[in-house]
């Protein structure tokens, strides 16, 4: 039986052909999609639907918002791989697993990838349905993919984590309806939202969103030198009352669409 929550390369290197078979080739990029995210990209461009369920490697877990399935197709005259649905720490899978869609996307073909993630704001200036563009990230997950990675360089420099050239080339093309931003980005452990003292201390240590997702990937990412590119999309502000996952998912498929535009106009640009 298959240990879906175990992924090996060597089952991800069979999902990597079945990627690059349904897209005609090796992938250009992937775009790994968050809570109440999966929606934004299904008709952005013609695409394969491949389930997570009838792959070898990809770690399955149920969450509302993570439909589970990888839309393989040609956008903008890119091959793309996005990944609708991830796995989180606080569902109990490790360090590596969570970064399956990475190692798999890379196995396809791909050297770069677009993080996407449903955030709390922690600034004034950022509101519900804003696009935070990710400069820099804080992991206070307490994890890191790399610990007892089979590798004999580990050290991966993260000083351009997230690619100034692909950021400048985002801005260049981001219209005022987009409502385009940039900060950086606290990925924690969760799955409880933060306290009030909580969000306290993590403006004071300098991040403006919070999320439970993204800063493994590109750790990993890093790691294999893929270019990384990182959007926030801002659903709730953080330690406000009344906060619901349900609610966070709802306002990630309101502001879906002007994220799909925003990648559209990246693609064409690149």
């Amino acid at each position: 039986m298959i240990d879906r929550r175990s992924p090996n390369d060597k089952l991800l290197a069979v999902d990597a052909s079945r990627v690059e078979d349904s897209a005609g080739g090796p992938i250009d990029l992937a775009i790994i999609l968050g809570s109440g995210l999966s929606s934004a990209l299904r008709d952005a461009f013609a695409h394969v639907s491949i389930p997570y369920d009838i792959m070898l490697g990809m770690p399955v877990a149920t969450l509302r918002g993570h439909a589970g399935e990888v839309l393989v197709g040609t956008w903008q005259g890119k091959r793309v791989a996005a990944f609708a649905g991830r796995v989180h720490l606080y569902q109990g899978f490790s360090p590596v697993q969570v970064t399956t869609g990475v190692r798999l996307a890379h196995a396809a073909g791909a050297r770069m990838v677009i993080l996407t993630n449903a955030a709390g704001s922690l600034r004034d200036d950022l509101h519900p349905g804003d696009i935070m563009m990710i400069s820099d990230h804080i992991n206070l997950t307490g994890r890191n993919p790399l610990i007892g990675w089979p590798h004999d360089n580990p050290f991966v420099d993260m000083a351009d984590a997230y690619s100034a050239r692909l950021r400048a080339i985002a801005k260049s093309v981001a219209k005022p309806e987009h409502r385009l931003r940039e900060g950086v980005y606290a990925g924690l452990l969760g799955p409880n939202y933060e306290t009030p003292a909580e969000a306290q201390y993590l403006r004071a240590i300098g991040a403006d969103a919070v999320g439970m997702s993204t800063v493994l990937e590109a750790i990993f990412a890093r790691f294999l030198s893929m270019g990384v590119l990182g959007f926030s999309m801002i659903t709730n502000t953080v330690a406000a009352a009344g906060t619901s996952h349900g609610d966070v998912t709802e306002q990630g498929a309101q502001t879906g669409p002007h994220l799909a535009e925003l990648i559209a106009a990246f693609l064409k640009k690149m």
